[in-house]
């Protein structure tokens, strides 16, 4: 077992005596990770995709079988954000790439998505979500 100390100051396990990998957190409270989100926004033609996860997870990978995900900083955080920007973004997004639990779970609570929708990557919740804007 190993783990890492980010700048919460929050440890983040990472058991590697299996064969996938399961990431931990040890938070004293939920109220300490309500702000920890990673997001990154790009504009794609006329939609605005964004890419949210959980804080804890930047830098870290995650698989299923022989898909690998690596939650890169570049890829997936331009910025850290709260409850109440997530939650603006992800109403007026086209296109979603969501990892972690409170993510997924801000996504299932805004009626995005449906936890059927939800795929397991290292015992971590990982959804995407595309919406149709324009009628065709």
């Amino acid at each position: 077992m190993k783990y890492y100390y980010g700048k919460s100051k929050q440890k983040t396990y990472l058991n590697t005596s299996a064969s996938k990998y399961h990431l931990t957190s040890s938070s004293s409270s939920s109220k300490d990770r309500a702000s920890r989100y990673a997001i990154r926004t790009i504009r794609y033609q006329d939609s605005l995709m964004v890419n949210v996860c959980d804080l804890y997870l930047i830098d870290k990978q995650i698989q299923h079988g022989n898909i690998t995900i690596d939650i890169k900083k570049n890829y997936w955080m331009d910025k850290v954000a709260d409850d109440s920007e997530i939650e603006s973004y992800l109403k007026k997004s086209s296109i979603s790439n969501l990892a972690g639990k409170d993510t997924v779970d801000k996504a299932i609570e805004l009626n995005l998505a449906k936890r059927s929708s939800i795929k397991y990557f290292s015992d971590v919740p990982f959804l995407m979500i595309y919406r149709f804007r324009e009628s065709y």
